[in-house]
């Protein structure tokens, strides 16, 4: 084997380490468990809200942020994402979830976020009790995004990601429309 050949397999050996799926979220089919989060965003800003009791029933996206690694492209990740399920309507709805231990600057910080991207079918909101989301929730630290597809009762996809943009977005929706009646 030539040195060249040895090199280009190990490459493509590390590139398919390096994309391994990252387990994150509950387990699809299980049932939903509870979110309490503080909405930074909404009809709700300023309070702690359960989401999936407010939302159950309806299909809902949510996405679990790590804030020290959002970035442009996910921020065009969740503007896409918000225009997907604006046109599909029907109830459909995302929490993006902040993951942070900076709880007073997130909290100044999300409103910012909805100016600049001005989404019409989210809700920003962050976990104020860890920057590793609730236990129950599974969010593996290695996401920097984690989406989960629910009807409101069930998870229904899960995905987990490194590096993630508007790209991205076609899966979740397809995951997402045939929840949506």
């Amino acid at each position: 084997m030539s040195r060249l050949t040895i090199v280009l397999a190990c490459a493509l050996l590390a590139t398919g380490v390096a994309r391994a799926a990252i387990e994150s979220g509950p387990a699809v089919d299980s049932t939903l468990p509870e979110l309490k989060a503080d909405a930074a965003t909404g009809e709700d800003a300023g309070k702690r809200v359960t989401f999936t009791t407010t939302r159950k029933g309806k299909p809902t996206v949510y996405v679990f942020v790590r804030g020290d690694k959002f970035d442009r492209p996910i921020g065009r990740y969740l503007k896409n994402l918000d225009k997907a399920l604006t046109e599909l309507g029907k109830n459909t709805h995302v929490v993006a979830v902040w993951l942070t231990d900076d709880v007073d600057k997130t909290r100044e910080y999300l409103p910012k976020v909805q100016q600049s991207i001005k989404l019409e079918a989210t809700t920003f909101a962050f976990y104020a009790e860890g920057k590793d989301g609730p236990n129950a929730w599974a969010i593996n630290d290695r996401a920097f995004v984690t989406t989960i597809v629910t009807d409101g009762t069930k998870v229904k996809a899960r995905f987990a990601e490194q590096s993630l943009n508007e790209t991205n977005v076609p899966e979740v929706t397809a995951a997402l429309k045939p929840l949506v009646k």
